[in-house]
């Protein structure tokens, strides 16, 4: 099961420009019919403690893929890269107690990002990569005069989504996590 679920998603899918918009109180209106799935977009901290939380313990990382890319234009807007500079993008799938995936999550982080601390971007296999991010409290978004891009949010055809920009040991990294439909549909249950 979980082999057909990671061959449906196409990294292609995510290389596409979406119409993303940052999360100001002006937006909300904007963000869902489904009141429950709001909090999860809002969410600040690890989504890794919150979904193992909410899953009663229950939490695993199916890891899809990871290689050096080119970026999108977008990503190459939020991280301050120059065009044709590559990136070491990594893509997962989050489950909770259920066989079929939660979260379809797609890290971009510059080449400068996985030097020196870094380097342990790139050996995290099937752990989650928030479980490294936020242990010691190592990880902040982006600085406050910056913040109001920090987060922002679309509607892709595979759910909504939220892409956040952190800083980590004074390095940018960009974390897309879109939430699934069984995921919502858990909410709802």
């Amino acid at each position: 099961m979980r082999s057909r679920i990671s061959s449906s998603f196409q990294s292609e899918k995510r290389r596409r420009t979406s119409r993303w918009f940052s999360v100001k109180h002006q937006h909300h209106r904007r963000l869902t019919s489904d009141l429950s799935l709001v909090p999860w977009l809002l969410a600040q901290g690890s989504l890794t403690q919150q979904l193992r939380h909410y899953a009663g313990g229950k939490f695993s990382v199916v890891r899809l893929r990871e290689s050096l890319q080119h970026p999108n234009f977008d990503e190459v807007k939020r991280l301050h890269l120059h065009q044709g500079q590559r990136v070491w993008v990594r893509e997962v799938l989050l489950f909770g107690n259920e066989q079929t995936p939660w979260v379809h999550a797609r890290s971009v982080m510059p080449l400068k990002t996985l030097s020196g601390s870094g380097r342990r971007l790139k050996l995290l296999k099937n752990r989650s990569l928030g479980s490294l991010l936020f242990e010691r409290g190592g990880v902040q978004i982006i600085p406050k005069f910056e913040q109001r891009q920090a987060r922002e949010l679309v509607q892709l055809p595979e759910g909504w989504t939220r892409r956040t920009t952190y800083v980590w040991h004074k390095k940018y990294l960009l974390v897309q996590e879109t939430f699934l439909p069984a995921f919502v549909e858990s909410l709802n249950c």
